[in-house]
């Protein structure tokens, strides 16, 4: 089902980092109404640590704008999840760019849209002063 998306294309390295660790080049954002799915090989299986086999899931973007470089930002709008583009397979008779992606951050990263991102989560705990230390530290 198509969703809105944020893209930033990745325009590369800018040469501002002698290294060349740093200094990306970001394009203007762009807004689309794209799909993004979830497909599973269930050729592809990890064994997880607690046992048994898991299998891996990739999550493909098709896109009408062929050209996006490995690196560029896709923003799920609806749900805040980013992710970046790890690889591409355009088609050419269906004129569809078929983009992998990879999320980025973990589970714990994530918040749900619409949250306190400001880091000051720390304000929202309720106070329980009056408790006793219950090792008497």
């Amino acid at each position: 089902m198509k969703e809105p998306l944020t893209i930033t294309p990745y325009l590369g390295k800018d040469g501002s980092d002698p290294l060349g660790l740093g200094g990306q080049d970001w394009g203007t954002p762009l807004k689309v109404i794209e799909p993004i799915t979830l497909t599973a090989n269930p050729g592809i299986t990890y064994q997880s640590g607690s046992g048994g086999d898991m299998e891996v899931s990739i999550l493909v973007w098709s896109s009408r704008t062929p050209g996006f470089k490995k690196g560029t930002k896709v923003l799920r709008e609806q749900t805040g999840e980013t992710y970046t583009v790890t690889g591409e397979a355009p088609l050419t008779h269906s004129q569809l760019t078929y983009y992998q992606l990879q999320r980025n951050g973990g589970d714990n990263d994530e918040q749900p849209a619409g949250s306190n991102s400001s880091g000051d989560g720390a304000k929202q705990v309720p106070d329980e002063s009056g408790g006793e230390d219950p090792l008497g530290l």
